[in-house]
């Protein structure tokens, strides 16, 4: 982050993005376009959406391949390959990975998006029916690339944050079946442990909630503008998610008659220091759950849709549900919109 602050420090609005930085608790972020080499600030929105579809497929690739090998699937036993993204439109787009991962020519294919930094979760929703319908294995991949976006100066506070706060990153999601078959297959409806292990733990997706609050629709939104996207992030945002996030949880945890405090942990979309800071105070999540998601947004900053994903990852690996116990995933993004996501240890 020291070195993006040196790229722009000479632009009108300089200071202001140096001064963002060094406010953001980020220090490194991936930038699949490494604007030190090739400054992407001048790039046509043709260009931009060009090379970002290419980056995106070869992440893309790398992430899924490696998702499969852990969860010890063949790729010819994926029945729905589905992605996710808000920064890269194309259509054939990340769906046409499927031939080169050895996806089946028949494989069902979904696309969604644009929906921005809580994709993942209604993504993951929508396979989890899927899989419980059709009965077979489905691979999401969620990809979102700011790098190609980067928007030229004059920076004002508003920009200065969307520089700094957004990263590039990709993450992919197996979810498995029940299946009767001995292998690499967790009953009840959870994903088999890293290497397809069923004695390692896994995860099962058990229900989703969405909270939408339209009076504050405007506060964050995507658009494609004449350079690329353009985001729209007012700082009111921290207090909206403060205040709503907690309404789809409850809701959702008291459907399936969890109690708050028996939540093993809580996956939180890692959308700012101040958004983090906030949810923390009105919700007084574990301080390992918090702390997991501050250390995600450090390394990374904000990736959007694999954002969550990837503090998901951190705390299932750190603090492994056993099986019965609950974690709930938390993301927010545009048209103020939450969503709450219930899991259970397999």
């Amino acid at each position: 982050m020291e070195e993006f602050a040196n790229l722009v420090a000479a632009d009108s609005g300089g200071d202001t993005v140096a001064q963002v930085i060094r406010n953001s608790a980020i220090t490194t972020k991936g930038m699949a376009v490494n604007a030190l080499l090739e400054d992407p600030r001048r790039w046509t929105t043709r260009r931009r959406m060009d090379r970002s579809l290419t980056e995106a497929r070869r992440l893309g690739r790398d992430t899924v391949t490696a998702a499969l090998a852990e969860a010890g699937l063949p790729p010819e036993d994926v029945g729905l390959f589905a992605t996710v993204t808000t920064t890269t439109h194309s259509a054939p787009g990340l769906d046409a990975l499927a031939p080169e991962l050895g996806l089946r020519a028949d494989v069902e294919m979904l696309s969604l998006g644009p929906m921005g930094c809580y994709a993942a979760v209604p993504a993951v929703s929508a396979c989890a029916h899927w899989v419980a319908a059709k009965r077979r294995p489905a691979v999401l991949l969620a990809v979102d690339l700011f790098s190609p976006h980067v928007q030229p100066p004059p920076y004002d506070k508003e920009q200065a944050v969307v520089l700094t706060l957004f990263g590039d990153g990709a993450g992919a999601v197996v979810l498995l079946p029940p299946d009767e078959r001995p292998g690499p297959w967790e009953p009840g409806g959870g994903a088999a442990g890293p290497g397809g292990d069923p004695a390692r733990p896994g995860v099962a997706v058990v229900d989703s909630e969405q909270l939408t609050a339209p009076a504050h629709a405007e506060d964050l939104q995507v658009h494609m503008g004449d350079s690329g996207l353009r985001i729209r992030l007012k700082p009111s945002m921290p207090d909206v998610v403060a205040s709503s996030v907690a309404i789809p949880a409850r809701a959702l945890l008291a459907r399936h008659r969890v109690r708050w405090a028996d939540v093993a942990w809580w996956a939180v979309h890692p959308g700012g220091r101040r958004i983090l800071d906030r949810v923390d105070e009105a919700l007084e999540l574990p301080e390992q759950s918090m702390a997991a998601a501050r250390e995600v947004m450090r390394e990374y900053g904000n990736t959007a849709a694999p954002a969550v994903l990837g503090v998901l990852r951190r705390l299932q690996e750190t603090q492994p549900l056993a099986r019965g116990e609950h974690g709930v995933v938390l993301a927010c993004g545009p048209g103020a919109t939450v969503w709450a996501l219930l899991l259970r240890g397999t």
